[in-house]
């Protein structure tokens, strides 16, 4: 060893030729400082090795860990401890049996003195065993302790969830303030023409949100009966609704009687837009159909199309019509649908007539969809884009006679579909 370190002290001086007093006290120095730190690597290495080199035969134990405290989490707790003094410690392990008799584990390295564990399924007192572990897999005597853990994820997300009735279909909301991934699911059953319908649906979230369930054909009267479960993934499940609603009920306002400011004539300051075409964005055709059908304005953003409903309505939902022309963007399935000069951004009113001016219903931002194949932009065009006009609480409208489509961008559209019902007396 002497040798070895003699060896290298020497190389590491021949690497330059030093002359003179000064030159010869700093390589003595410099000879001093090596041989200290190869000592110290050694014997640090020495040290080391003993820990990887347990032998997989060893079957006593590790000591116990301590127990200090711990501390409150939502769905779980953090747990300090003391790790026992074994040299070949390897892991300190917290585990409890969740409500359906599954040890769930969680663990940590010998040179941490905390621990997080989650997955309890209620707020309050759980039981968790913490135990020492070593690199020959022995395991130490368990420590049984008592922790507290906060409201879980799955309790919260299951006391939020709301069932609202809107327009043939029904929106289910929740919250996820902890943003902590749970499943939502939804079973949904009704009766239509003497046939029952059931269905599931399960979301992922780790959000708050709202989902519609929508093309729930039914008429005036008829119930839907809801259930809504929350499950998260350690197993825990909490049932979060049971109820039946009544779903609202509109219908398409026949454009039959509509017409339109003249183009470039104001209404409360508010100029109807200019361009080619205006008539087709209510006369029944899409432009994914039918090639060219549709309004192309000669405006700059914002422009307003103003239409005489031709009676007072309430109305309920909104559902537009992008420019296609998918074979004119250069062979493209998706064509221009979502991009390109279609409006995508948009504000709708009515007229106020006793306030005589322009009343905000809805704002619209158009996201484009999430496809797997090109081919199903086709469907998404002929159906169009619809948006409720009070998407936190369906409901109808004030009555109003005009309406006022702004588009915030671009330069065409195809056709503008309204639904809601007459004015009732």
């Amino acid at each position: 060893m002497q040798n070895r370190i003699r060896n290298i002290v020497g190389a590491n001086l021949r690497v330059r030729p030093m002359s003179g007093r000064n030159c010869i006290a700093c390589a003595q120095n410099s000879v001093r400082i090596a041989v200290i730190l190869l000592i110290m690597t050694i014997f640090a290495g020495c040290d080391e090795s003993k820990r990887f080199e347990i032998s997989g035969n060893d079957s006593t134990p590790p000591g116990k860990p301590v127990f200090i405290d711990s501390k409150p989490l939502n769905g779980g707790a953090r747990i300090f401890f003391r790790p026992p003094a074994d040299e070949d410690l390897l892991e300190i392990e917290a585990s409890y049996l969740n409500a359906a008799g599954k040890r769930i584990r969680f663990s940590v390295s010998y040179f941490t003195d905390s621990l997080d564990v989650y997955g309890f399924g209620s707020e309050g007192d759980h039981q968790i065993d913490l135990c020492a572990i070593d690199r020959a897999g022995n395991r130490s005597e368990s420590v049984r302790e008592t922790v507290v853990s906060l409201e879980p994820a799955v309790v919260a997300v299951a006391k939020s969830v709301r069932v609202l009735p809107s327009f043939a279909s029904m929106l289910v909301k929740w919250d996820d303030l902890l943003q902590e991934s749970v499943y939502v699911s939804i079973d949904y059953t009704y009766t239509q023409n003497g046939v029952r319908h059931e269905y599931t649906r399960i979301f992922a979230t780790w959000q708050s949100e709202t989902r519609i369930i929508e093309d729930l054909m039914l008429t005036q009267g008829e119930q839907v009966s809801v259930k809504v479960s929350v499950k998260d993934k350690y197993d825990n499940e909490m049932a979060a609704k049971d109820t039946a609603i009544v779903l609202l009920t509109d219908e398409a306002i026949s454009k039959q009687q509509w017409s339109l400011l003249p183009q470039d004539v104001m209404m409360d300051g508010v100029s109807q837009a200019t361009g080619l075409n205006m008539e087709m964005v209510y006369d029944g055709l899409y432009e994914i159909d039918v090639y060219t059908n549709r309004f192309i304005t000669t405006m700059a953003n914002p422009w307003n199309i103003i239409i005489d409903l031709g009676g007072e309505y309430e109305l309920s939902r909104i559902v537009t019509h992008q420019q296609w022309s998918g074979y004119q963007a250069g062979g493209v399935l998706q064509g221009n649908l979502f991009r390109g000069d279609n409006v995508l951004i948009y504000y709708l009113y009515g007229w106020d007539e006793t306030a005589m001016s322009w009343e905000l219903l809805t704002h619209v931002t158009i996201d484009p969809p999430v496809v797997t194949d090109a081919s199903e932009y086709t469907a998404i065009g002929q159906a169009g884009d619809m948006f409720y006009l009070y998407p936190d609480e369906p409901r109808f409208s004030k009555p109003t006679r005009w309406i006022r489509y702004e588009a915030a961008n671009g330069k065409y559209i195809s056709e503008i579909t309204l639904f809601g019902r007459r004015e009732l007396k």
